[in-house]
């Protein structure tokens, strides 16, 4: 039974929490009477309120109301609102040249954020001719007053020569800017940058740093390549069981590759020890998302049967579902089958379909397998030029039994068939892959 002690602090803990309500009803009051007078400020905050519903009923056409009468005062903040709701159609239809003027308005009298959207808008021609050195002049203004956004804009721009002579140093001058603000997508752009070496100098250590920086902000992609880094000595002292940390972390928010990652480790024992079956229920996880190389990596499992009962039917199926995404080494993998009629029905026409689909992307195993189906006549027209085209395509990425392949099959043709193959090589070009690319790994300088 509550004493009466107990029933008074209960009291006084209602009080406490009606307290800022009351406060807040007040406040309210004292806004829309402030507005109502034409204080331009107060017109301001009911606008927010009502763009919010921030003790309000939302309504963003009330909204644009009340940021209309404190921008025709002058007030930048609502020049700036006023803008974004003419350019998003928020209580009002969409009006880019509207949205344009008052978002000059704001940006004139140094408001950042309407700074930036007029950037945005000069770079994609909203509202206004495009023009990209505008556009970057209003993302420079706003930049060097802080904005992170704009930070990374220029960064971009420097990186990509657009509306500026390309200057990779001064690109990652301003990615560096934004990154220390904490601006994630700055920062994964240092992380690959620096892994890659891409047009400024490779920086394992530095691209580690900035990794880690995205990785403990909770970014899932960012928290695979950091595990990565460490089960490789990337940049970072080795250590497979801290790498398996971050792979788990990423790997808890579903992340497919870091999913396939875990099944990966499980699989070589690299930071845990060697568990196929555990390894295979990552693989599965990963899979049953979409990830093709999970399906072709689960397909493998019940094809030579590791760590399951083995199922050429089921094999040939999950192959099927990484080939249908494009993913090349599925591709080659489920031609196989439909060659010599593995867990399917025997189809030479649909082989020599998905051994020219890898093939067509320049992946080396799809290029040889085609090579032999020409060699053999095996599906296709016996034809030795085409046979030593696809060998020599093959040979040329490091496909080992192609290099010495290649030197038979030349043996078996004449001089003229050789110089036409020749040729078709020097002129052939990939069609471009359509599959998602696993992210680059750090890799250590040689």
């Amino acid at each position: 039974m509550p004493t009466e002690a107990s029933a008074k602090k209960t009291e006084n803990e209602a009080a406490a929490k009606e307290k800022p309500r009351t406060a807040a009803k007040e406040s309210l009051k004292e806004t829309i009477a402030k507005a109502e007078k034409g204080e331009a400020e107060a017109q301001y905050t009911l606008g927010i309120r009502y763009m919010k519903g921030n003790g309000v009923t939302e309504d963003a056409a009330e909204a644009a109301k009340w940021f209309l009468e404190a921008a025709e005062q002058g007030h930048a903040g609502a020049q700036r609102e006023l803008g974004m709701c003419h350019l998003l159609g928020q209580g009002m239809p969409q009006d880019p040249e509207a949205a344009v003027k008052w978002l000059r308005k704001a940006a004139e009298q140094k408001n950042v954020a309407a700074m930036k959207h007029l950037g945005a808008c000069y770079s994609l021609g909203s509202g206004v001719a495009k023009d990209e050195r505008e556009g970057l002049r209003w993302f420079r203004q706003a930049a060097e007053l802080g904005d992170s956004d704009s930070q990374l804009e220029m960064g971009m721009a420097y990186f990509e020569g657009t509306g500026v002579s390309q200057d990779a140093m001064e690109a990652m001058r301003w990615f560096r800017m934004a990154a220390e603000k904490g601006d994630l997508n700055s920062q994964k752009i240092l992380s690959t940058t620096l892994a890659q070496g891409q047009r400024v100098p490779q920086d394992l250590k530095e691209s580690v740093k900035w990794t880690r920086k995205a990785a403990e902000s909770g970014d899932a992609d960012s928290q695979m390549r950091l595990g990565l880094a460490l089960s490789l000595g990337a940049g970072v002292e080795m250590d497979a069981k801290k790498s398996l940390i971050w792979l788990r972390k990423a790997a808890e928010q579903d992340y497919a590759p870091a999913l396939v990652e875990m099944g990966v480790s499980y699989m070589l024992g690299a930071g845990v020890e060697r568990n196929e079956a555990e390894a295979l229920k990552w693989f599965r996880k990963a899979a049953d998302l979409g990830d093709a190389d999970a399906q072709m990596k689960l397909g493998a499992a019940y094809f030579e049967g590791t760590g399951v009962e083995q199922n050429l039917a089921e094999a040939a199926l999950l192959f099927r579902k990484a080939a249908d995404q494009d993913f090349s080494p599925a591709q080659v993998a489920l031609g196989g089958c439909y060659l010599k009629g593995t867990g399917v029905d025997q189809n030479l026409e649909e082989a020599i379909r998905l051994f020219r689909a890898a093939a067509d992307k320049g992946d080396a195993a799809g290029q040889f397998a085609l090579s032999l189906q020409y060699e053999r006549g095996q599906g296709v027209e016996l034809q030795l030029v085409e046979a030593l085209k696809w060998c020599r395509l093959a040979a040329a990425q490091g496909h080992e039994i192609a290099e010495v392949h290649g030197t038979t099959l030349e043996s078996t043709m004449t001089r003229e068939q050789i110089i036409e193959a020749t040729r078709l090589v020097e002129a052939w070009q990939p069609v471009p892959n359509s599959a998602p690319k696993p992210p680059p790994i750090p890799v250590q300088p040689k």
